[in-house]
């Protein structure tokens, strides 16, 4: 092992040229591994802080109501790391008389303050640090343009009264309700925080500090909790709940909540998600990078074998030698791949350096993009271990992988073979080609080379397929993700342009929402209300399509994933009352063909919509809808606004079922699958609620509006802004900050082109990369094959083959080695492009004007100059060089 050691330094020293290009090829190798791994970790790690910035470090929360008694048990519990803790509404009376005259308020422990969102709403001041300190809405400060940070409010403080009973703090507004004082207190204002509520509920809202030790036993807490580990939460979340005497619900779950988003960056889902099509699409970036990173190991080692094959090939006779005197074919394959690490010991610790100024200038340029658009801080380049770690492994691995292939090969030679370097030709008899006998004899040398060399071309071949996959790959990658944005955007604008929700707790003012109708640019609207309801059902009842394609009700409620619950031998199924303004009504039945005039006249007479799409038939992209129930036109359906065990109300009213209708006023109204829809005029909807609880009362006063622009020559996205800007002046007149909110796609789009000039950015950088990468590898595999012909071309040159023949002849051998890989490589370009295609939910014809048509076949033209450029170069060195300085080189 000694003399193998000393022969590994001894070839190395010796062989400066081949060990320079050994080590070149393994310089861009790792630092291409570098730059990848910084790349996905950084994308990583700031798709986790985003997460964080916007919903909180938070893994799970106890959602129902629990009390301070259960909080040290709950903070001794095995596997929670941290509790998060907003502690029991405060509510103060203001002199204010208009329509918020409380402050409310409630305490946030430190550990909430450090890990959850609202610390980075406030926009002036600083966070509370003590039990009167508080940072208060800004809409307080637009209602008292003279109050400051720094002012104090003494203020009294107690319970809202409503009919001789205590209110809830947060409770709807009720007319004649009175306050009861049981104190006083002073409220130093430390911070302004970007807080904007509705005045259904009529106060200001803030926040304060709390200390635990000031938590009282029958506090009603918020707790958020973070698990260790954190892949238990959806296992350990519902065992402590049931620990405190938390109870489960119909559906035999606890009331709890999960921060989803956080969880799914770390790869833990949920364990009905696990089998869903959602996850499926989850695992399309994670499959990008996957993909992406095997085509690197690939292209790499093939691109450094062909290096690695050349020096072997050229200390045959060394090795054949140290055969000769007894090393065996494990030493020898030691030998060669002990110099791939030895020649990485330089390339490493460089490239893992330039791949991080990669990412360092790939992220400057993302974020200088980001500036337009996104409202996070900038990304930060988290180059640490995780990123080093696998660049390195990466690397040793591809190199080993690139010397162990020759390796192999030149230790199964004997010893005479690798001192005669006598290549032999097996195989079948070399055919006659019909097309390159049409180039005369230069076609004939071209096809002869090509089949007689068909093993050493393959590697050759192989490395270029490779090339063209991991480029076309990462762009059919990206383009299918492009590709299905864009589709189900336009989907989107399909159901509305501009959409309104007003919520103050009131009946909505018919002034402004006719004001709204009449704004210039409006081609259609829709202006409903809904309030949710439910009905039970026997059996007997369900439609046949529910038994033939869903296996009935009891399959349905089985599966504990959608509405329906099973009680005492009936259903409940799920209802909505969907009441549409008069107009709206109107318009809806004109498109129907039914006369609006029974609807209008008799509140109890609705329109009825009786279908749900099939969960299991039913994709993002097509629905499948079956028939839900047996249900005559004239029939009595029972209602009851009790549509969850939670709900405080009992109210049970009947509605005659007028036409059954196919169609719903919009497909935006959120309805989750069994869900039973009855359609009918506003007034109607408000009139029931009336009598239901004070729950159903304000959330059928809430009004819900969909507004069309004219679309007939293309959507207008600056008629889109200018439509919703008239519409929030005119409802910004009638309701304050809070009651209202007004979206469009205008800023959907915004948001879409700014995460397309990002990708943009980012795509153009990697492909830029991939392309340096590809070429590189198309120039080694090319220069390194002609090396090793030197001999074939000097006998060629012996014989009388005059160089413009030689020259024909190099060339066809080059587009047929360019050309060959391409089409080799169609069917895996063709299986990725399927692949994500399916995940994208995107046909091949939504997908082919987003197809990449220009880089494929820029790259290709680039790849075939490439290849005729190599083959130039080696044409000009085997013109120069000697018949018998040639001949000699290759013979002991």
């Amino acid at each position: 092992m000694k003399i193998l050691r000393e022969y590994v330094w001894d070839a190395i020293r010796k062989n400066k040229r081949t060990s320079l290009a050994i080590m070149t090829a393994l310089f861009l190798m790792t630092t291409m591994m570098s730059c990848f791994c910084g790349f996905v970790y950084t994308m990583w790690t700031d798709s986790i802080a985003l997460s964080i910035n916007e919903d909180g470090n938070w893994h799970g929360e106890l959602f129902d109501n629990t009390k301070g008694e259960s909080l040290k048990q709950i903070e001794n519990y095995a596997s929670v790391q941290a509790v998060m803790l907003k502690g029991p509404w405060e509510v103060a009376k203001l002199e204010d008389t208009g329509k918020r005259t409380y402050l409310i308020s409630r305490g946030a422990n430190k550990e909430y303050w450090d890990s959850m969102p609202e610390k980075g709403l406030i926009t002036q001041g600083r966070i509370p640090a003590a039990e009167d300190e508080i940072a208060l809405s800004k809409q307080y400060f637009d209602d008292h343009p003279e109050a400051a940070v720094g002012d104090t409010l003494t203020l009294p403080v107690g319970q809202r009264i409503y009919e001789g009973n205590v209110c809830m703090e947060t409770d709807g507004f009720h007319d004649g309700e009175t306050f009861r004082q049981t104190g006083t207190k002073a409220y130093k204002i430390v911070g302004i925080m970007d807080v904007a509520t509705s005045s259904s509920v009529p106060a200001y809202t803030a926040m304060s500090f709390l200390k635990e030790e000031s938590i009282k036993p029958e506090d009603s807490l918020t707790v958020y909790l973070r698990f260790d580990p954190m892949r238990s939460t959806y296992k350990e979340l519902p065992a402590l709940a049931a620990s405190i005497g938390y109870e489960t619900d119909e559906y035999e779950t606890y009331n709890l909540r999960y921060n989803a988003g956080l969880l799914s960056k770390y790869g833990i889902l949920a364990p009905e998600q696990i089998h869903s099509i959602d996850s499926l699409k989850m695992l399309t970036v994670p499959l990008l990078f996957l993909v992406l990173a095997v085509l690197l190991i690939g292209v790499f080692v093939l691109v450094i074998h062909n290096a690695f094959a050349l020096s072997a090939n050229e200390k045959l006779a060394q090795l054949g030698t140290l055969a000769g005197i007894g090393a065996s074919p494990k030493q020898i394959k030691a030998a060669v791949s002990s110099e791939a690490l030895v020649l990485l010991v330089v390339p490493l610790p460089l490239g893992i350096l330039c791949g991080w100024l990669l990412d360092a200038e790939l992220m400057c340029l993302i974020n200088q993009a980001n500036d337009i658009g996104r409202s996070a801080p900038d990304i930060v380049l988290t180059f640490g271990l995780p990123a080093i770690v696998p660049a390195i492994l990466l690397s040793v691995v591809t190199a080993w992988l690139s010397a162990r292939i020759p390796a192999r090969k030149v230790a199964r030679l004997t010893p005479v073979e690798a001192l005669k370097q006598v290549e032999t030709l097996k195989g079948k008899k070399i055919r006659r080609s019909r097309i390159s006998s049409r180039f005369g004899i230069s076609g004939e040398l071209a096809a002869n080379a090509l089949a007689a060399r068909r093993r050493s071309y393959r590697t050759a071949t192989i490395s270029l397929c490779m090339s063209y996959l991991l480029l076309t790959g990462f762009l059919y990658i990206v383009t299918t993700q492009n590709a299905a944005r864009e589709i189900y955007q336009t989907q989107e604008e399909k159901e509305g342009h501009i959409f309104l929700t007003i919520s103050d707790g009131r009946v909505p003012e018919q002034k402004a929402l006719d004001e709204i109708k009449e704004v210039s640019g409006i081609s259609q609207s829709v202006l409903y209300s809904k309030m949710p309801c439910a009905t039970w059902v026997t059996k007997e009842q369900a439609a046949d399509d529910i038994d033939t394609y869903l296996g009935g009700f009891d399959e349905i409620v089985s599966e504990k994933k959608y509405t329906p619950i099973k009680r005492d031998g009936k259903y409940r199924i799920y209802s909505q009352l969907i009441g549409l303004e008069e107009e709206s009504f109107r318009e809806y039945c004109l498109k129907l063909g039914i006369d609006p005039e029974p609807y209008l006249e008799d509140g109890s007479r609705a329109l009825i919509y009786n279908q749900t799409a099939d969960p299991h038939a039913s994709t993002r992209k097509k629905k499948v809808y079956r028939e839900m129930l047996k249900i005559q036109i004239g029939q009595k359906i029972p209602f009851t606004e009790k549509a969850y065990d939670e709900d405080k109300g009992d109210y049970q009213f009947q509605l005659t079922a007028g036409e059954i209708v196919e169609k719903l006023p919009t497909e935006r109204l959120g309805l989750p699958r069994f869900t039973l829809t009855a359609i009918m005029p506003m007034e109607h909807v408000r009139e029931i609620a009336a009598n239901c609880s004070e729950k159903r009362r304000f959330t059928a006063t809430a009004v819900y509006g969909n507004f069309m622009t004219d679309s007939s020559t293309g959507v207008s996205y600056s008629r889109i802004q200018e439509v919703s800007k008239s519409i929030e002046e005119i409802v910004g007149r009638y309701y304050g900050s809070g009651d209202y909110m007004v979206s469009d796609l205008t800023q959907k789009k915004e948001m879409m082109d700014h995460e397309n000039g990002v990708m943009s950015t980012v795509v153009a950088f990697l492909t830029g990369l991939l392309t340096l990468i590809g070429l590189s590898n198309v120039w080694a595999s090319i220069s390194g094959n002609l090396r090793q012909r030197s001999r074939e071309f000097a006998m060629l040159k012996s014989v009388g083959l005059s160089p413009l023949k030689l020259r024909c002849m190099l060339l066809l051998e080059g587009l047929n080695l360019g050309l060959k890989p391409l089409l080799y490589s169609l069917p895996f370009q063709v299986a990725v492009l399927a692949g994500f295609l399916y995940l994208n939910e995107v046909s091949l014809a939504e997908y082919l004007p987003y197809a990449p048509y220009a880089a494929v076949l820029g790259y290709t033209g680039l790849v075939l100059v490439c290849i005729i450029g190599a083959y130039a170069v080696g044409d000009r060195r085997i013109q120069r060089q000697n018949i018998i300085d040639a001949i000699k080189d290759e013979t002991i």
